[in-house]
């Protein structure tokens, strides 16, 4: 999504990405269609909405295979465009009805602009912190690794059916997508909004 008034354009670009395979034999409801449906729905959300901030709404392919659909992208952007992506929102295994509680994770444990801005926007909305861990293994540790502040938003303890055959749709909680959808679509909206 271009910046709504080019004269207001700041420049600067967020990404908000999941990726949208799954493990062999798994269905994949939580791992992760969760994360792709959200990020669907927030481009929805953002279609209209007046923003000086590029924001792009990508999902990832052959994450679990070794996070290959993302750092290709991260990898093969020119200089001057990564310099230009001030966050990564990275949703992954997002609507578990059997997962833990929701946390932020960053490749050094340590806060950004992702974070914080996402601290804020859960405090608002439901007036509780967002523990943030150490974190690799999802597509937000390539942007990371080029210096671009990114966090993985999961669920943890992990569901027992992680990577199973029983990752299906009807262990999807519809009322943990909506807080994710809007913990995260509130925090990019923040730092975006004229």
């Amino acid at each position: 999504k271009k910046p709504t008034n080019k004269k207001k354009d700041n420049g600067k670009v967020i990404t908000l990405t999941a990726h949208h395979d799954s493990v062999p034999g798994s269905p994949g409801a939580n791992d992760d269609a969760s994360g792709t449906a959200v990020v669907l729905e927030l481009a929805r959300v953002f279609k209209n909405l007046p923003t000086d901030t590029e924001i792009r709404f990508i999902t990832f392919g052959a994450e679990e295979i070794g996070l290959l659909g993302s750092t290709h992208y991260v990898n093969t952007l020119p200089q001057a465009e990564l310099n230009r992506i001030v966050a990564n929102f990275n949703l992954d295994m997002v609507g578990s009805r059997d997962a833990g509680d929701l946390i932020m994770a960053t490749v050094d444990g340590y806060t950004n602009i992702v974070t914080d801005l996402s601290e804020a926007s859960s405090l608002r909305l439901n007036g509780e912190s967002l523990p943030i861990y150490w974190g690799g293994g999802s597509d937000h540790v390539p942007f990371g690794a080029a210096g671009i502040p990114a966090a993985w938003f999961t669920h943890i303890p992990f569901e027992p059916w992680y990577h199973s055959s029983e990752d299906a749709i009807d262990k999807i909680s519809k009322e943990k997508l909506q807080d994710v959808a809007e913990i995260v679509g509130t925090a990019i909206y923040d730092f975006a909004r004229f």
